[in-house]
C-alpha cells in the first residue's frame, strides 16, 4: 500500500464518485479504480459498495473500518513529510463523539489551540466504545467516551454530567415547561441512542426502539426533521441550549426526566508533556464547561 493508494480512496469518499476523484487528482478514472482494486486485493477486502445505476459511493462494513486508518495514515505521511519545518511542534490526537465535539468542546479546543504553544490538534468522531480502545492502542492521545471502564495504564476521570430534555419546533405563545411522557408519540420521535441506560428508561414509556419510526445518529441531522410539526427529540441539555439560542425549539422537562449523560476523560497513564499540557488545561475549564451544560431553568 502506498500514498497514492490512500489518497485516492480519500479522495473517493470525500466527493463521493470515482470520476470526481479522478477529475481532482487528475488522473484517469481506471487509474483511480486501479488504485482502489489494489487495496482490496492487497488486503482481501471490499471497501464500497457498488450498486448497478447508482452514482454515489457507499462504505462497506470493511470500508468503515478502513477509512478510519487511511486517516491515521494520511495524518502520519502529512507529519512525516514536513518533519523539518514543523520540528518543534507536536501533534495531539482527540477523540469524542460527535455531540460532544460540537456542543460542549468545541470552544475549549480554541482556547486549547491559542493558549498552548506549538501544538497541532486532530480532532477525530469516534463512538464510545471505541475510544478505550483507540486510548489503549495509542491511536488517539486524549478521548472523551460516555462510558466509564476499567483499564489497566488508563487513567479515566468525569468531566462533566448534563441534563437529558425534551426539544420541539418553537411555537409562539406561552408553552408548558413540563410535560407527561405519556403525551409523547413513539410516532412522531426522533430517536437518537444515548447508551444503555437511556434505552432502559425509554423502554420503559415508548417500548423497544424498534418502535420508533425515526433514528438518526448525530445531532445536526435534527434541524430539518424538527420542522414537522409535533416531532419531538430527548437530547443532552447542551444540544438543546445551541438549538433554543438560535430561535428554533422549545425546551421541556418532562415528568419522568430521562437518566442523566455522563463524560469521561480518557488518557494513558504517563502520558508525555504535550498531551498533559492539554489534558490539565481541559480539565481546568470544567467552569466553563459547566456553563454549557447546566441544568435547564425553564
Amino acid at each position: 500500500m502506498n500514498y497514492s493508494q490512500i489518497e485516492s480512496f480519500l479522495t473517493i469518499i470525500r466527493l463521493g464518485s470515482l470520476s470526481k476523484a479522478a477529475e481532482q487528482l487528475y488522473v484517469s478514472q481506471s487509474t483511480i479504480s486501479q488504485r482502489l482494486h489494489s487495496i482490496e486485493k492487497e488486503y482481501d477486502v471490499v471497501l464500497l459498495n457498488r450498486e448497478k445505476g447508482v452514482k454515489s459511493v457507499t462504505l462497506t462494513h470493511e470500508g468503515e473500518r478502513f477509512y478510519q486508518l487511511a486517516l491515521r495514515f494520511e495524518t502520519l505521511y502529512s507529519e512525516t513529510k514536513n518533519l523539518k519545518a514543523t520540528s518543534g511542534e507536536a501533534t495531539i490526537s482527540i477523540g469524542a463523539v460527535d455531540s460532544v465535539h460540537n456542543y460542549v468542546l468545541k470552544d475549549i479546543y480554541s482556547k486549547v489551540f491559542h493558549e498552548i504553544p506549538d501544538i497541532r490538534l486532530a480532532i477525530h468522531t469516534h463512538q464510545s466504545n471505541e475510544i478505550y480502545y483507540l486510548i489503549d492502542q495509542n491511536n488517539i492521545d486524549i478521548g472523551f467516551s460516555l462510558q466509564d471502564r476499567i483499564l489497566k495504564n488508563v487513567r479515566v476521570q468525569k468531566l462533566f454530567e448534563e441534563q437529558m430534555v425534551m426539544i420541539q419546533k418553537r411555537k409562539t405563545g406561552s408553552v408548558k415547561s413540563k410535560v407527561e411522557n405519556s403525551r409523547l408519540s413513539s410516532k412522531k420521535q426522533l430517536f437518537i441512542n444515548w447508551g444503555m441506560d437511556y434505552q432502559i428508561w425509554h423502554e420503559k414509556h415508548w417500548g423497544p426502539t424498534s418502535n420508533t419510526f425515526i433514528q438518526i445518529d448525530t445531532a445536526k441531522m435534527l434541524g430539518d426533521f424538527l420542522e414537522e410539526e409535533e416531532m419531538w427529540a430527548i437530547v443532552p441539555v447542551s444540544i438543546a441550549r445551541d438549538f433554543h439560542g438560535k430561535g428554533l425549539v422549545d425546551v421541556f422537562l418532562l415528568k419522568d426526566p430521562p437518566p442523566s449523560r455522563s463524560c469521561f476523560q480518557v488518557e494513558k497513564e504517563g502520558m508525555n508533556g504535550r498531551i498533559k499540557q492539554v489534558s490539565e488545561l481541559i480539565l481546568a475549564s470544567k467552569a466553563e464547561i459547566g456553563e454549557i451544560v447546566r441544568p435547564w431553568n425553564p
